[in-house]
């Protein structure tokens, strides 16, 4: 037997010395404070060696300081070992508690000098222990302590070993429960189950979830996710990530097909520049040549103006006299018109008529005064002596009025000529301006007919034709390569389709195949479970059926019974409820039988467990068999696949190409169709703009012609005004010269009217005379009268035809020399306006074939000009171009050979487009980046596929590309989905084997808590608790739960794991998919747990139910307060006392022989009954409790009773020290 036998306190913990027997129940009584709980602590820490775990108050003194104060403060425990005993020392080393071994008893004299005194070194203990006592070498670490105590002893000493209480790896809930009994700690479900499982066998099954959180599922959810993300559908069905990376892939293409146009575009540059150098000399030179036949040619059009001008002029002149005589004959016509001019014709043409009628009626006259003779010659002379003094009167007269008409007429001569004179001079002052300001008329109407002509010809003309017409063709072109590769992208899509569906059939060929093989494994490993199941079963009953009861009874059965029994029905049958009648009578039923005659035997659980590694490993078998034709499967597949993906390959990047080709087209031809709309909207607009110039000229011109017309207006009128003004002033002088002739005349009239009236009225006088001496004398002078009268009236006619006889011959001067040339002269004017018509004709007309000469050289010299302007362009955008980075990037271009091609776009435009093909490029990289980065988006730095998604140089990027369109290309996807179902099935696979692993003690563990239970009913003898019982229920650990749930999808689909099936969408994704969710949980859970394993004791859940008299706490997993006070501590002390002696029974497998403490304070808060039973209860199970009380009720119950009491120190008097007395078989060892 094996025990701690006594505890010895010297100069510790308030008592100077005292020994006290530990080898029964011990009670120690005395009031509070004496010291009671101190004891027990010192006992608690020989079985725990923990000084935090022995519930001293954060505010009392240390461990250390309270229990060796002194030098020579010791501790000795005295164990008894197979009855020879050996002791623990324990003391201060350096300021901590260290212990030595030394094996002997305990003898005072050892430690304690003949003076009553404690050694105060080692060296003095030592001293005494002689060379008869053996002790260890100083123990420091309580770890090793509770190692040689407890015998897990392995890798110490070996002078350590023979110092063990007990021999038990896992010996750690000893002390537990020793301490919780002390402390009356809350009771928790795991410290139990940890007992129980500890009592199972020293090596306990753990399952290392570390290993799973940072090997095997480690990044496992990151991986899965980066697998599955590329089968995820949204809700139109599309594949975000693949279609990310074919953006990519596009994207990569489209920048490889920039670079290589920016080559092509190089290439022509080149070839442009070095066109350019061989063509402009020669450009240059015809330049000149032209330009010079240009000049001579407008030369030779402004000489034809200037000769046109002329002779225009000469003819001018000619009509404008014609016009001047017109004019003139049309006023001197108007002013006889104004003098009555036919009339007075009329009037002169009768003069010689009236002439003849005077001289006819002068003649009768005579005839009638002949025969009055006298008288008639009387009056005749008297009259004529009247009219003879007037017409001499009137003669002198009209001789003065003559006089004043002639010197007028040569004073309005001389006026006429003077200010003819001065009208001439006028003129010819303004002659020069005249001619100046008709010239600049002409000018501008020649100009006007030129812009109407330009105008004409402007509507049927086209603008930009070659331009618009190397639209037409290159839209000709594009088009055709659009059909082109049109052609070919349908070609390839066709055939595509068409392996894909030879693809597709071939696929469903070889998955059929295999499938039907697969099926096969997995109906036959149905079946080998379902043998193992029932053999199982037989196994589980084997000890509560017939079959255990028959090992249990009768000897050699197999042979006898077990020869006969129907195996599945009746030896595995729990219901028969078997008795032993008589063991000397071997017959069945009474019939007696040779059963030597039969071979069947009975088979052992050996046996059947060895049948159950047959099926097992036959499983594994079929297991293997199945992961090979997967296996097959996927490599017939994959071969299948790599021959169809070349293929699809060639006409994938050929589709490609095309498309991008395709796509290029369009925006070229879209490009063309907006460049074509431009040159039209363009050539509209510049024949719009022309059009609009010349009207604007054309306006502008007639504004000018307008002015110069009104110049010339001006200018006449200016002259006009002149003129008209010296012709007033010539009237005026010739009206004041006429006022004066009229006057003069008048008064001579006025004189020669008043002289003839004066003689009228005395040839009246006289006429009445002779008629009255006529009359009387008998002459006829009524006849005498009318002729008189008669003649008075021809006399005043024939004075009026006198008088304006003149105007008519002026008139009849004016009329032959003037009147009558006036058709002549209209003639005339007509003839010269047509010669001048002609002249204008032929002017116009050599006019305009030096205008279409001078416009087809002007074209010449302005497209070569247009070239060299063309081409000095070309060569100042290359020098520009050539400090651009677009440059930098394609210079090693410029080194390659060109063949020299004249039909080049300019290098202008080729520069646009390599610039744009360069910032396209650039535009296209970010793109590339920007979808690069959107893909990466999708992974983390450690994603399965070793994407690096941390990219910083322009080559990262590009690299990027280039491997991820060979990753899809290759389909590498569906390499990395069977590595990563594969390790999926070995997860799934390795935690259900671990899992079973760690549940295979499940029965066990259920047989020792029915044992606790049942130990319980059976070894009651504490009358307050009626019932106390334990069960288990499924672990709430969710880690234990994911395992649990893995391992049943294990079981149910282990022939379908390592299949392509994890991201697929066939009949089992579901399933898989809920195993994937359930390893994604156990990742998530393993992150959020802090410990490294799963331990047995996490498998399970155990709950408590107590019946406290009345008081039922129902199952629970803590038991804290269960009724009263002393009722808790009592129930809590039942149950570590169980389970130290569960733990106790199965410590060691070869010994059992010891006993332990368990130590109670204030045990008076149970009542007496209780006390009684719990010492009982303990010391059944060979547990020795160690109780303290302030009194005790009945010291028989305990083999020894001490009293603690404190009393003044009389060495210091404000000092206590403790007394001990062993009140139950005295022996007081107290030093005062």
């Amino acid at each position: 037997m094996r025990y701690l036998n006594k505890i010895v306190f010297i100069n510790s913990a308030s008592i100077k010395y005292a020994e006290i027997e530990l080898d029964g129940n011990t009670h120690l009584i005395g009031t509070q404070g004496v010291g009671k709980s101190t004891l027990l602590r010192a006992i608690l820490f020989f079985y725990n060696a923990n000084k935090t775990k022995l519930g001293i108050p954060r505010e009392k003194k240390s461990f250390d300081d309270y229990y060796f104060e002194y030098q020579n403060s010791y501790i000795i425990y005295e164990v008894v070992k197979d009855n020879v005993p050996f002791c623990v020392l324990a003391y201060k080393v350096n300021g901590k508690v260290a212990f030595r071994f030394f094996n002997s008893e305990y003898k005072r004299e050892n430690f304690v000098d003949a003076n009553n005194r404690a050694f105060e070194s080692w060296d003095k203990i030592r001293n005494a222990f002689g060379k008869e006592i053996h002790y260890t070498p100083l123990v420091s670490s309580y770890e090793d302590f509770r190692r040689i105590i407890y015998g897990d002893n392995k890798g110490l000493n070996a002078d350590f070993r023979k110092y063990a209480l007990i021999e038990s790896k896992q010996y750690q809930n000893i002390p537990r429960t020793i301490q919780n009994v002390l402390l009356n700690s809350n009771l928790e479900a795991k410290f139990i189950k940890d007992t129980i499982i500890n009592s199972l066998n020293e090596d306990e099954f753990i399952i290392d979830i570390e290993n799973y959180a940072k090997s095997h599922l480690r990044d496992f959810e990151t991986q899965i996710n980066d697998i599955k993300i590329w089968f995820n559908k949204n809700k139109k069905g599309q594949i975000i990530v693949r279609n990310q990376a074919d953006r990519v892939i596009d994207k990569y293409r489209v920048f490889n097909y920039l670079n290589r146009e920016k080559r092509e575009l190089a290439l022509s540059l080149n070839s442009r520049m070095s066109y350019i150098e061989g063509e402009k000399p020669i450009l240059l030179s015809n330049f000149s040549t032209e330009n010079n036949t240009f000049n001579s040619i407008f030369k030779k059009k402004e000489n034809l103006q200037e000769l046109h001008l002329k002779r225009e002029q000469n003819i001018v002149s000619d009509i404008k006299y014609i016009t001047k005589e017109l004019a003139k004959a049309g006023e001197k016509q108007t002013e006889y018109k104004n003098q009555n001019i036919t009339y007075l014709i009329q009037k002169v043409a009768q003069k010689n008529t009236l002439s003849n009628e005077q001289k006819t009626l002068g003649e009768e006259k005579n005839l009638l005064t002949s025969s009055f003779g006298l008288i008639s010659q009387k009056y005749e002379a008297l009259l004529a002596q009247v009219q003879n003094q007037h017409q001499e009167y009137t003669n002198t007269q009209n001789a003065e009025t003559n006089k004043i008409q002639s010197e007028f007429s040569d004073e309005k001569a001389a006026l006429i000529d003077r200010y003819q004179a001065l009208i001439s001079q006028i003129k010819q002052d303004h002659k020069a301006e005249q001619e100046k300001a008709f010239n600049e008329l002409k000018n501008i109407e020649s100009e006007e007919n030129r812009i109407k002509n330009k105008k004409s010809e402007l509507k049927h003309q086209t603008f930009f034709i070659a331009e618009i017409e190397k639209c037409k063709a290159e839209k000709e072109t594009l088009n055709n390569q659009l059909n082109t590769s049109t052609s070919i992208i349908s070609d390839s899509k066709n055939k595509s389709e068409n392996i894909r569906k030879e693809w597709e059939l071939e696929t469903k060929e070889i998955e059929r195949n295999f499938t039907v093989s697969i099926e096969k494994a997995i109906d036959n490993s149905k079946k080998l479970e379902a043998e193992i199941e029932v053999i199982q079963n037989k196994i589980k009953q084997s000890k509560s059926s017939f079959y255990g009861w028959l090992n249990d009874t009768i000897p050699n059965w197999e042979n006898t019974i077990g020869k006969v029994i129907d195996e599945d029905t009746v030896l595995f049958n729990s219901d028969l409820n078997p008795k032993l009648i008589d063991n000397e009578v071997a017959t069945f039923y009474g019939i007696e039988l040779n059963l030597n005659a039969l071979n069947s035997r009975i088979k052992t659980v050996k046996e059947y467990n060895f049948d159950i590694e047959e099926l097992k490993n036959k499983i594994k078998e079929v297991q293997k068999a199945s992961d090979k034709l997967n296996l097959d499967k996927s490599s017939s597949l994959l071969k299948l696949k790599t021959k169809f993906q070349k293929i699809l390959k060639e006409f994938k990047d050929k589709s490609a190409e095309n498309e991008y080709v395709s796509t290029q087209t369009n925006e070229k031809l879209k490009k063309n169709n907006i460049e074509f709309n431009e040159w039209l909207q363009k050539a509209q607009s510049e024949k719009g703009k022309i059009l609009l110039s010349l009207d604007s000229e054309l306006d502008k011109i007639t504004s000018q012609k307008i002015k110069a017309q009104e110049q010339i207006e001006l200018i006449k009128k200016g002259i006009e005004r002149k003129i008209t003004l010296k012709e007033k002033e010539r009237a005026t002088e010739i009206s004041n010269l006429n006022t004066i002739k009229n006057t003069r005349i008048e008064e001579i009239s006025t004189a020669i009217s008043a002289n003839k009236i004066a003689c009228d009225n005395r040839i009246l006088e006289l006429k009445k005379q002779q008629t009255s001496e006529l009359d009387d004398k008998g002459a006829d002078t009524k006849r005498l009268h009318l002729i008189d009268v008669r003649l008075t009236e021809l006399v005043k006619s024939i004075d009026f035809i006198a008088f304006n006889e003149r105007i008519v011959i002026e008139f009849e001067k004016d009329k032959r020399e003037l009147f009558d040339k006036m058709p002549e002269l209209k003639a005339n004017k007509i003839s010269l306006e047509k010669k001048q018509h002609a002249f204008e004709t032929e002017h116009k007309i050599e006019l305009n074939k030096l205008e279409e000469k001078y416009r087809n050289q002007k074209e010449i010299v302005d497209k070569i000009q247009l070239k060299i302007t063309e081409f000095e362009s070309d060569e100042s955008k290359f020098l520009e171009f050539k400090k651009s980075e677009t440059y930098a990037s394609i210079q090693a271009y410029f080194s390659d050979a060109t063949n020299k091609v004249e039909d080049t776009k300019t290098a202008v435009a080729i520069i646009s487009e390599i610039n744009d093909k360069h910032y396209k490029g650039i535009e296209t990289f970010k793109e590339l980046q920007q979808a690069i980065n959107n893909f990466n988006g999708n992974f983390n730095e450690h994603n399965i596929f070793s994407f690096k998604v941390k990219l910083n140089e322009d080559i990262d990027f590009l690299n990027f590309a280039s491997d991820l369109k060979e990753f899809i290309e290759a389909d590498k996807i569906n390499e990395f989905e069977k590595r990563v179902n594969e390790r999926f099935a070995n997860i799934i696979r390795l935690i259900g084997r671990e899992t079973t692993e760690l549940n295979s003690k499940e029965a066990e563990i259920e047989k020792i808590i029915r044992k606790i239970n049942d130990d319980f009913v059976n070894k009651n003898f504490v009358q307050a608790i009626k019932e106390m019982e334990m069960r288990t229920q499924k672990s709430s650990n969710p880690i234990v739960k994911l395992l649990i749930q893995i391992k049943e999808f294990n079981d149910e689909n282990s022939l379908l794991l390592g299949e392509s099936n994890l991201f697929t969408g066939s009949d089992t994704n579901s399933k898989n998919q809920k195993a994937v969710e359930l390893l994604k949980q156990l990742v998530k859970e393993l992150e959020k747990s802090k410990n490294t394993s799963v331990t047995l004791s996490e498998s399970f859940d155990l709950q408590f139910r107590i019946v406290e008299n009345d008081n039922d706490s129902g199952w629970v997993e803590k038991l804290s307060n269960v009724g009263s006070e002393g009722t808790d501590v009592l129930v809590k002390a039942m149950i570590n006392i169980l389970l130290l002696n569960v733990f106790k029974e199965s410590a060691s497998k070869q010994f059992k022989d010891f006993k332990l403490h368990c130590m109670m304070d204030e045990i008076g808060r149970l009542h007496p009954n209780n006390v009684k039973g719990i010492l009982r209860f303990a010391n059944e199970r060979n547990i020795l409790l160690i109780n303290g009380s302030p009194t005790s009720q009945n010291a028989t119950d305990y083999k020894y009773t001490y009293k603690l009491a404190k009393e003044q120190s009389k060495t210091d008097a404000k000092k206590y020290i403790t007394k001990i007395n062993r009140l139950v078989k005295v022996n007081s060892k107290v030093l005062n």
